[in-house]
């Protein structure tokens, strides 16, 4: 019975071993999902800070906006520590970690970048929430859907800061495409491999 829970929350076919960490129907933060959402959020932080995704970007597409393809990889660490915990209040923890970091390796928008992560986690809650609701909580549609969400507003906010109101509508338009296309195929259907393959290969869960 436990294995079949687990292999539907996982979306798996394939067995895999029973860790013993489930804590099923408790939603109270463990010791683990403290570790989890720390280490993962720091990894995240150190990537998004240092790894330059968006220059590798423009090689191929030099227009404003293309970065947008690659922005999902700064929320897919909130969503593989939500498919490892099943609780949303991780995904808050890890941003938040995510951010200190940012911050204090001297991200270019300060303490602002705090607020930023904390706002990609609300919005991706809320898209794991409402996939939830109808049903595709655990497939690749409904993650990717909750990436996307996930994903999608920072794209507005940082564009209207900027006040890049002196662009093309449609260079607007894209931007705020390709951010939620990347939010589907990073942070939702990459960020479901990984968390289901690190549950196959035997990580603790905390669900």
């Amino acid at each position: 019975m436990e294995n079949d829970k687990l292999s539907e929350i996982a979306g798996l076919k394939d067995d895999y071993r029973v860790t013993g960490m489930n804590q099923e129907g408790k939603k109270k933060i463990t010791n683990l999902d403290l570790l989890y959402s720390m280490i993962i959020g720091v990894l995240g932080g150190i990537i998004s800070s240092l790894i330059p995704f968006s220059l590798l970007m423009k090689v191929w597409y030099p227009l404003t906006g293309g970065t947008q393809l690659v922005s999902g990889h700064h929320v897919m660490w909130s969503a593989i520590v939500y498919g490892l915990t099943q609780k949303k209040k991780n995904i808050y923890l890890t941003m938040l970690s995510k951010g200190l970091l940012e911050f204090l390796l001297g991200d270019v928008w300060g303490i602002l970048i705090i607020f930023v992560n904390l706002m990609e986690g609300f919005f991706l809650a809320c898209g794991f929430s409402l996939m939830e609701k109808v049903g595709e909580g655990e497939t690749n549609l409904g993650w990717g859907i909750a990436g996307g969400i996930g994903n999608f507003f920072q794209a507005p906010f940082f564009w209207i800061i900027n006040q890049r109101w002196h662009l093309h509508w449609v260079l607007w338009t894209l931007a705020f495409m390709f951010a939620f296309i990347s939010g589907v195929l990073i942070t939702g259907v990459l960020g479901r491999t990984v968390k289901n393959t690190l549950i196959k290969s035997g990580v603790p869960t905390t669900f």
